[in-house]
């Protein structure tokens, strides 16, 4: 993490915690969004797709019936739910986007 990226954070009254080495090809993750990351994880086998003849292939979205089965055994709160759609949201045009 950059001292410019951390003195942004320290604006916000945000703490980043220090760590012995930060491996600079991961982006840290906040406390409070690991359990809506793992839960987004846990549903990472629910993408709904669709052919696009010889194109390849769109993503849809998530199948949001795998999932509730998915966050309900995985012992995921509800109010993950909300974000687990936003980073679908989020993360439908990068993977609609050809960028490998």
């Amino acid at each position: 993490m950059t001292d410019s990226l951390r003195d942004e954070f320290a604006e916000l009254g945000v703490r980043i915690l220090e760590t012995e080495a930060e491996d600079d090809d991961i982006d840290p993750v906040a406390d409070p969004n690991w359990e809506s990351l793992m839960a987004f994880l846990a549903c990472d086998s629910q993408w709904r797709t669709c052919s696009i003849g010889m194109a390849g292939m769109a993503w849809i979205g998530l199948d949001y019936q795998g999932c509730d089965v998915a966050l309900r055994r995985g012992g995921f709160p509800d109010e993950v739910w909300d974000d687990l759609q936003l980073m679908e949201k989020t993360a439908l045009p990068v993977l609609n986007s050809g960028d490998d």
